[in-house]
């Protein structure tokens, strides 16, 4: 039996109107699967594997708003409502397994190129993102209306499409991240110079979504800490939090860090195994601290449910997010509620077939297991785990370390094992 924060992470929580079956959530990340910018039959087993391993809530990749922000073909976009069908199989798939979906719609701003459009990326002011990068262009005022009128029409689609909630993006240096810091920020119009005013876009995207949707909670995602000199800090954007909630009905803040920035920053975003576990989990507590009834999702190098469970019991977050564990073992949830939790599969945050993969343009994939990506050719081939009745002869190829783990592997699924090697060791 899962120990007593176990048990409270596996119980059933509410965000907004909606329950959910816990507190563990999959939290936004790229993929690579996509298809001329919309979900493919890939996408649909891969969250429909981790919502029948029994995670609550599944958050999409970033669903870019309009073509400036595509970047490549494999992102995803809702540019038009020929997307709503792709977008549907997904959460069909995915509440058919008791999971609930949000869909998290955002614009990249600078650091979309623009091979997709033949256009300067735009952004808040001609600051690139990276030494060496292309200078983006800065928004005008027809440039702005064109986004908030995307972000509306997005929300619009993903409503239609079946989603439970949105996740409006304004962290991780993307566009409205890039208008409302100070490092990004140098205009001197209506949208530039005080706070106010570089929080206006993100006011005007607000409103725009939850007039398209309004039946739908609508959260939104921060960077507490750029981690950038002249940048949003966490007092920064606890204040953006707190006047953002007295004027629109956010259903919770969803807490990360970093900037999209060619610097250390960006390495804080995807923290692998030099960081060590939960490095951090005091930005959560901060904006729970601040905001004690406005629900907070926590993320980033929570390794396992054992140690995002001591989040909750501190009263530090409401939701956690684990993203690489669940491409590690789209099974972990299932797993501890079955007293199985020595059974998880466990990601290394060595950062190779996920993010590694990412940067190359290719689907993600993971070291520790082959199924990601793969899903759906892997349940036609094994439907279920065989047990006694369902064994079958396994012949293992080669008796190195790969070999050998395959081989007991399948020993433990129950099957009947022959290793065949050329040499005596």
């Amino acid at each position: 039996m899962p120990d007593d924060k176990l048990l409270a992470l596996l119980s059933p929580t509410r965000l907004g109107r909606l329950t959910l079956r816990n507190r563990v959530f999959v939290p936004g990340h790229t993929t690579n699967f996509g298809l001329n910018n919309v979900p493919t039959r890939r996408h649909v087993a891969y969250h429909a594997e981790r919502a029948r391993g029994g995670a609550g809530l599944i958050i999409t990749e970033a669903i870019r708003v309009h073509p400036t922000s595509a970047g490549r073909s494999i992102s995803l976009g809702s540019f038009d409502d020929s997307s709503i069908p792709a977008y549907a199989a997904v959460t069909e798939a995915v509440h058919e397994h008791g999971a609930r979906m949000f869909a998290q719609i955002m614009h990249a701003g600078r650091q979309a190129n623009g091979d997709a459009t033949r256009t300067a990326a735009w952004s808040s002011s001609p600051v690139p993102w990276a030494a060496g990068s292309h200078v983006p262009h800065a928004m005008g005022r027809r440039d702005i209306a064109v986004v908030v009128e995307a972000f509306a029409a997005a929300a619009r689609r993903m409503r239609e499409a079946g989603f439970d909630g949105l996740e409006v993006h304004a962290g991780h240096g993307h566009l409205l991240q890039q208008f409302l810091s100070p490092h990004t920020n140098t205009r001197d119009d209506a949208y530039g110079g005080s706070l106010d005013n570089r929080m206006r876009l993100t006011r005007e995207v607000l409103t725009a979504v939850l007039a398209a949707a309004p039946e739908l909670p609508v959260g939104l995602r921060v960077s507490a800490d750029e981690f950038l000199p002249g940048g949003l800090d966490p007092a920064a954007v606890l204040e953006i939090v707190g006047k953002l909630r007295a004027e629109f009905p956010l259903a919770y803040v969803h807490v990360s860090h970093s900037a999209y920035h060619g610097s250390w920053s960006l390495a804080t975003q995807m923290a692998d195994m030099s960081f060590g576990h939960a490095p951090f989990r005091h930005h959560a507590a901060l904006f729970k601290q601040e905001f004690p009834d406005l629900p907070v999702l926590a993320v980033c190098r929570l390794d396992s449910l054992p140690e995002a469970a001591e989040l909750v019991a501190a009263g530090e977050a409401d939701l956690v997010g684990l993203a690489r564990p669940h491409i590690a073992d789209p099974h972990l949830v299932r797993k501890a509620e079955q007293g199985r939790q020595h059974e998880v599969r466990a990601c290394l945050a060595c950062n190779q077939g996920c993010i590694g993969r990412l940067e190359t343009s290719l689907p993600i994939s993971c070291v520790v297991n082959p199924e990601v990506g793969a899903e759906r050719e892997w349940a036609d081939a094994w439907p279920e785990l065989p047990g006694p009745s369902g064994a079958r002869d396994v012949l293992v190829v080669g008796g190195g370390p790969a070999g050998l783990e395959a081989a007991l592997s399948a020993h433990r699924a129950g099957h009947r094992v022959t290793v065949v090697e050329a040499r005596d060791r």
